[in-house]
């Protein structure tokens, strides 16, 4: 059984999980990088329980004590080095599920790292069910990358990232990660709220300015949140008369990230907000950051918050403390 490290420790973490594939080392290098950004220990974990196919190009088996998996393993370690001398990186093998490794991995982790796609991926799907599972049940943000940041084109301007905000819980703590993480990047913040009148018509659920209304109050709750916890990040939060996958995508050209929340108001738990963040990692072209709750969030459960309430009540709330999900609840 792949082993659990326990307790968080104090030092931030990033975990990568890579297969020797051309996405999975786009993926490294994108985690490297933000290892770089925030200081944090550098985790590389290939699993898988077949033999692996991508092995570097100077491996050669018997001319090295080194199995296919540790040659990866040693590669992508020596990319860390080489790109970034300062972070320290640690490999890690194991002959388990990488979706269950990866899960397990994650309690103890701050941000997951994954390919969009690898081995066995067709073109505009994930990579098998691996990035679809660790988005789905992973204890910790998990980044999607799916482009070699070495070729993205050189930006003139600031760093930008995109946030989607609906007044969710999921939205709320979307909203706090992209603001951290635009404090480490010193970003410029655009919020997105998108909507649009329910199918069974406005005639039904209330007058056309009841809607707008509630876009704009959520707009304004997003902003007096980021004002309150990162005055000093330059935010900007708009509505969009639109479907929330088409606003997102479109505000996110040309951006460095891509965040959305887990789950929204018409979620179950667990779920996604509905399948926009699965349609936004499979069509975004930047990297695109689901963010996951490092903690479980009980208290939430079976409550349906007012647009817009959640930021506020987030704004003053201090971080939560509770038990871990036990292995039992892991998905294998």
């Amino acid at each position: 059984m792949p082993k659990d490290d326990g307790d968080r420790d104090e030092e931030q973490t990033i975990v990568v999980g890579i297969d020797g594939s051309e996405h999975s080392r786009w993926a490294l290098k994108w985690a490297a990088d933000e290892a770089k950004r925030r200081g944090s220990l550098l985790r590389i974990v290939y699993a898988q329980i077949s033999t692996p196919k991508d092995v570097p190009a100077w491996y050669e088996p018997g001319s090295t004590d080194l199995s296919p998996a540790e040659a990866i393993i040693d590669d992508a370690v020596g990319l860390v080095a080489t790109r970034h001398p300062t972070v320290l990186a640690r490999g890690q093998v194991e002959e388990w599920p990488a979706s269950l490794v990866l899960t397990i991995a994650s309690r103890s982790a701050d941000l997951l790292v994954v390919g969009a796609r690898g081995l066995g991926g067709f073109k505009e799907l994930l990579l098998g069910s691996v990035s679809d599972q660790c988005v789905e049940y992973a204890h910790c943000p998990v980044a999607v990358v799916r482009s070699d940041v070495d070729e993205l084109p050189l930006r003139a301007a600031e760093a930008r990232i995109v946030v989607g905000i609906d007044g969710s819980l999921g939205s709320t703590r979307a909203l706090r990660w992209t603001l951290e993480e635009a404090q480490i990047r010193s970003a410029t913040v655009e919020g997105i709220y998108a909507w649009q009148y329910p199918p069974v018509g406005a005639f039904v659920l209330g007058p056309i300015q009841g809607f707008e209304a509630v876009a704009e109050e959520t707009v304004k709750a997003a902003t007096e949140y980021a004002e309150k916890v990162a005055p000093e990040v330059r935010f900007t939060a708009h509505t969009c008369f639109n479907a929330e996958v088409p606003a997102l995508l479109d505000a996110a050209k040309g951006a460095d990230l891509l965040v959305v929340g887990s789950k929204g108001h018409g979620g179950f738990h667990d779920a996604l907000l509905g399948s926009v963040a699965h349609q936004c990692i499979r069509h975004a072209k930047c990297p695109v950051i689901v963010a996951r709750p490092q903690l479980p969030e009980e208290h939430s459960e079976g409550t349906t918050p007012q647009r817009g309430g959640s930021i506020r009540a987030m704004a003053d709330e201090s971080p939560a403390t509770s038990d871990r999900v036990s292995l039992a609840e892991v998905p294998q």
